[in-house]
């Protein structure tokens, strides 16, 4: 039987909007031998069920994430403002922030690099704002995960040209391409400027969907 680990993360705002939902849900829906590893920014949930739920603080145990933040956090690219870079300028959705909003983004991203090295076997995202109306066995849970594949991830259909959808995709962490995977992702954001600022945004979902094509 595959050890199964959701990640997620959220902010205070997220917290109170539907961070503790999310949380009361899975403890109370979700099969007990799946656990969750929770990131939290500057806020405390209260932990449903600290058998199977670890909180960690964000600021204590992702310090790239922090050095990310001090070395991009007050520039105006980074936060979705691309008033000033003339490629991105001219686009009809350059005032669509949260395109170039890598800051924001970043914390989600960090999360899940942090929390590949605390999981065996599969490492699954899942957003902080899904709520977990039905009773989730192991069995329909590991369904999702085909032990064949090094990633899977909610596409958006044969054709679509936009990004992919990633409130919910796993690390299938006993594959090499998924090591190799998750090196480059990281990389897009430790060398961001030879990393994602060369992508056309940079949001985790366009990026998680460029290096995908890498692979």
């Amino acid at each position: 039987m595959s050890a199964i680990t959701v990640v997620t993360t959220f902010h205070p705002a997220g917290l109170s909007k539907y961070g503790q939902r999310f949380l009361d849900s899975f403890a109370a829906r979700v099969d007990k031998r799946i656990k969750l590893l929770v990131y939290a920014e500057n806020c405390k949930p209260i932990n449903p069920d600290p058998s199977r739920i670890e909180i960690l603080d964000a600021k204590e145990v992702l310090p790239k994430l922090n050095a990310f933040k001090a070395k991009w956090g007050h520039v105006p690219k980074a936060n979705g403002d691309v008033s000033n870079e003339p490629q991105r300028h001219t686009r009809k959705d350059w005032d669509k922030q949260f395109k170039w909003d890598a800051v924001r983004f970043a914390n989600k991203t960090y999360a899940v690099y942090d929390a590949v090295t605390r999981s065996k076997d599969w490492c699954v995202w899942m957003d902080a704002d899904t709520f977990v109306h039905s009773t989730w066995t192991y069995e329909d849970f590991a369904e999702l995960l085909p032990e064949n594949a090094y990633i899977t991830y909610v596409g958006r259909g044969k054709g679509s040209q936009t990004w992919p959808e990633c409130g919910f995709y796993g690390l299938n962490l006993n594959h090499p391409v998924c090591h190799e995977f998750l090196k480059e992702f990281e990389r897009m954001y430790e060398d961001a400027e030879n990393g994602m600022f060369l992508l056309d945004e940079w949001h985790d979902s366009y990026i998680f969907g460029e290096v995908l094509k890498m692979f």
